[in-house]
C-alpha cells in the first residue's frame, strides 16, 4: 500500500453485532456505507467456540473463521440474522451476515484484514456497573479494535437510552 492509498479507498465496512445490539450501530453502519457506496459485513463472534487453527504460524484458511455450531448457536446466530433482516429492510445498502469464532477483536480483526475492509464499526461499552465488570473480565472489543488495527475503526457510542 502506498503512501497516498488508505484502507478507505475501497472495501466493505466490517460491523461487530451481537444479540440484542442497538439499532444505532446498525443504523450508523448502514448510513456510512451509502455514503461511501460500498457493502456492508455484518459479523457475530460466537464466544462459545474456538478458532480452527490456534498457532499463528500455521496457514490460515477462509474456513477458519467459522465455527462449528450446535443447535443453541445457531439460534443464537439466526436470531441476530433476523433482527439484521429487520433492520435492513427496504435498505439500498448490499449487506451480509457472517457467524466468526474465537476472540471478538481478533476475530473481526482478521475478517477485516481478509476482506480488505476500508473501516470496522462497533459500540462502545454500555454504561453501568455491571457492564463495567464484564470489560473488567472480558476487556472491551471497542478498545481492543481501536488500540490494534491499521485500518479505521468508528466508535458508535451508546448511551442510557439504547439498551
Amino acid at each position: 500500500m502506498s503512501e497516498s492509498e488508505t484502507h478507505l479507498d475501497d472495501g466493505p465496512i466490517v460491523v461487530g453485532v451481537k444479540p440484542g445490539i442497538p439499532l444505532r450501530i446498525i443504523e450508523t453502519a448502514e448510513r456510512t456505507a451509502a455514503s461511501f457506496g460500498c457493502e456492508v459485513v455484518f459479523a457475530y463472534v460466537e464466544l462459545n467456540s474456538a478458532l480452527v487453527e490456534l498457532d499463528d504460524t500455521e496457514l490460515r484458511t477462509r474456513e477458519s473463521l467459522d465455527p462449528k455450531m450446535d443447535d443453541e448457536m445457531a439460534g443464537v446466530a439466526a436470531e441476530v440474522g433476523d433482527m439484521l433482516e429487520g433492520a435492513l429492510a427496504g435498505s439500498e445498502v448490499s449487506w451480509s451476515f457472517r457467524v466468526l469464532a474465537g476472540d471478538p477483536a481478533s476475530a473481526l480483526s482478521r475478517l477485516a484484514a481478509d476482506l480488505s475492509s476500508r473501516m470496522l464499526v462497533v459500540g462502545t461499552r454500555r454504561h453501568g456497573g455491571l457492564h463495567r465488570v464484564e470489560e473488567f473480565f472480558a476487556g472491551s472489543v471497542a478498545k481492543s479494535l481501536a488500540m490494534g488495527q491499521d485500518r479505521p475503526v468508528l466508535l458508535v457510542p451508546l448511551s442510557r437510552i439504547d439498551h
